[in-house]
């Protein structure tokens, strides 16, 4: 089925979206009926709309692979020889890529590399249709009046056009501190996915502000964390999952190469995110291709270089730049 909004051009192009009329009470409108005033409509739609996690990465099923336009599974022969030997010549070498970061990710490669991947990546989507199928045996098996409650942070789309928000099984009728986790929450707490928290998007199911008044409130990493109860919360699952070595940090044969590792290593384009380490209270910002000095996941807060001013001019420092770049 189709989406209901895209990116043109093979996904470099701008956001496009197609929609039908909207509805009036249970039936589609008239157009006097959807029409709201001047500049407002009420549309619908008959496509899907993909939900991407927020705080959240798992294992890629699968990707574009190196060198084309086409999405392979994670474990083909192209990814199997990208994770064995991430700057072979044939891959674009070290070019763009600090020696630092490249000698980083070498010590990682391995030849079931790719493997391991896949593994954990249907492990996790494994993991997250049985979450969804429990809540709906658990309302009675009818997918007709499921329904999916969302929460939105900041951003309320990605660049692909799917909706960021953290996403759990509707419950109205259920008190708000006895409600289930969203589904976010629950994959981190079973060890199946690794926290990405990405500024602004920190903290769901509270009233948005905007980013300057986030970075103003931001004195230091800890002061971040003062102000994001679920943050928290969310860092603590992440440490007890490692402590309890559930999915990916398995002691025998736990997760190799992060999710977006293997992105930045098959588009052969170094990290562009700074980060914030949460686990101690400096402010200062990390260069992107030194994230290893933050060695923990659930201790890294990612800030895109958009808002890096912004930090800056709040009194923040950027930390050391990579000069040894191939």
């Amino acid at each position: 089925m189709p989406k209901t909004i895209w990116r043109t051009a093979g996904g470099n192009g701008f956001l496009a979206g197609t929609f039908q009329f909207g509805y009036h009470g249970a039936n589609r409108g008239s157009v006097k009926q959807i029409v709201n005033d001047g500049d407002t409509i009420n549309v619908a739609s008959k496509s899907n709309f993909p939900v991407r996690f927020l705080g959240i990465d798992t294992p890629e099923i699968s990707f574009i692979a190196p060198g084309s336009n086409d999405f392979q599974k994670t474990d083909a022969p192209v990814f199997q020889a990208l994770l064995a030997a991430p700057f072979a010549p044939g891959s674009g070498g070290r070019q763009g890529f600090s020696n630092a970061l490249c000698d980083y990710i070498e010590t990682k490669a391995a030849a079931d590399a790719a493997v391991n991947h896949h593994h954990w990546a249907e492990r996790a989507e494994d993991r997250l249709e049985a979450f969804v199928d429990a809540d709906l045996q658990e309302i009675g098996g009818d997918r007709e009046t499921f329904q999916f409650f969302t929460a939105f942070a900041y951003e309320a789309l990605d660049f692909y056009g799917r909706l960021l928000c953290y996403l759990n099984l509707g419950q109205p009728d259920v008190p708000s501190g006895t409600r289930k986790s969203s589904y976010n929450e629950r994959m981190l707490e079973t060890g199946f996915a690794s926290p990405y928290f990405i500024f602004p998007n920190v903290d769901p199911f509270r009233a948005k502000g905007s980013p300057v008044e986030a970075v103003l409130k931001a004195g230091s990493p800890q002061s971040i964390l003062t102000n994001a109860p679920r943050l928290r919360a969310a860092r603590q699952s992440v440490k007890d999952a490692r402590t309890a070595q559930l999915g990916i940090f398995n002691a025998i044969d736990p997760l190799i190469f992060d999710a977006f590792e293997l992105r930045f290593l098959a588009r052969h384009k170094p990290p562009a995110r700074w980060l914030i380490d949460l686990a101690g209270d400096d402010r200062v910002l990390f260069h992107p291709q030194t994230y290893y000095l933050v060695p923990n996941s659930e201790d890294r807060l990612w800030v895109p270089g958009e808002f890096v001013p912004l930090f800056e001019s709040a009194g923040w420092y950027l930390g050391a730049t990579p000069h040894d770049f191939a």
